[in-house]
């Protein structure tokens, strides 16, 4: 570790971390949010350095998520990848920490990642919360509605409108602006989306988004407005269609969207995901958001109460 630097890169190193990061999935996928992300920051850039040559990573972007009344304001860890020949020597680990100081300094009160390695991330103060997924079994009926695509130009001022109306009471949401919403279009998918909307009187009233991830089907995100579950069902029994060994979603067990899918042959379960990880990176800031007590966010299953699994979606189109 002697010889190893940890810094932020500058903007022509850019490259150079995307070479890194092609040793562990395509340049390309990585490329996409380097170039469409508008939260993605050189400061926020971190690599550990030998010689000058990178050998470890991180990025952090930034979220607001909605808590019921308030926005917490998310660094997001994404992108964390160690050359194989530096693993094991404390690298990942010294570039978090760093990583965690930075986040406090740029006035982010809490950190979310995803993981399969969550004891590593865990005594690094990241706490496991239990969230849930819905899988889609597949489906028994051929028959599907056609759905109608997507059209930036046409259909997303409709498409921001439903999603205020049918995200925006849900624990866990991503609140996106216009920049967020173009950004976001260039790399949900990564590198294929399918966006299917449904309209009454000319005007949009549900959309889904669907894509393929780690070669499994899946439904990204949804939105409806209140009335137009018949129309989500539909949309949802579209991008299902095909799916052999059935697709995962995001679906609120409801009555209203429940009915409607099981009289097109589909059939939804709930599983569980723990993946989703989540650290307090300024208390006081926190709980001055939240209008609590500084001692309730520093308490174990914190997060666990603020995010039911039950009621709380982060769609998966919002991943880095």
């Amino acid at each position: 570790m002697s010889a190893i630097v940890l810094r932020t890169i500058e903007p022509h190193e850019r490259d150079a971390v995307l070479d890194l990061l092609s040793g562990w999935l395509s340049r390309d996928f990585f490329a996409r949010y380097f170039d469409h992300d508008p939260t993605f920051r050189d400061d926020l850039c971190f690599v550990a350095t030998d010689a000058g040559r990178l050998v470890s990573t991180l990025q952090v972007f930034r979220k607001t998520v909605r808590v019921d009344g308030a926005a917490l304001t998310v660094g997001c860890v994404g992108n964390v990848y160690t050359d194989p020949a530096y693993r094991k020597a404390g690298i990942a680990a010294a570039l978090l920490e760093r990583a965690i100081t930075a986040m406090q300094a740029h006035g982010f009160e809490v950190s979310l990642l995803f993981a399969e390695l969550v004891d590593f991330y865990g005594r690094l103060g990241w706490q496991c919360v239990q969230r849930y997924l819905s899988f889609i079994e597949p489906a028994t009926a051929a028959d599907t509605l056609p759905a109608d695509s997507f059209v930036p130009d046409r259909d997303l001022d409709g498409v921001t409108a439903v999603y205020a109306a049918h995200s925006g009471p849900i624990i866990g949401a991503t609140v996106r602006d216009r920049a967020y919403w173009t950004g976001q279009l260039g790399y949900a998918g990564n590198p294929d989306e399918r966006f299917v909307v449904a309209r009454n009187g000319g005007g949009v009233v549900a959309y889904a988004r669907a894509t393929t991830l780690y070669e499994f089907n899946c439904l990204i995100e949804h939105g409806c407005l209140p009335g137009a579950e018949p129309a989500l069902a539909d949309l949802v029994a579209a991008l299902h269609c095909g799916a052999a060994t059935g697709s995962l979603a995001q679906l609120v067990p409801s009555a209203q969207i429940d009915a409607p899918l099981n009289a097109r042959g589909l059939a939804v379960r709930s599983v569980e995901d723990r993946s989703w990880m989540w650290r307090v990176i300024d208390a006081e800031r926190l709980a001055a958001t939240l209008r609590v007590p500084e001692a309730a966010v520093r308490q174990e299953g914190f997060f666990a109460e603020i995010f039911p699994a039950e009621r709380t979606r982060y769609w998966l189109s919002d991943r880095f």
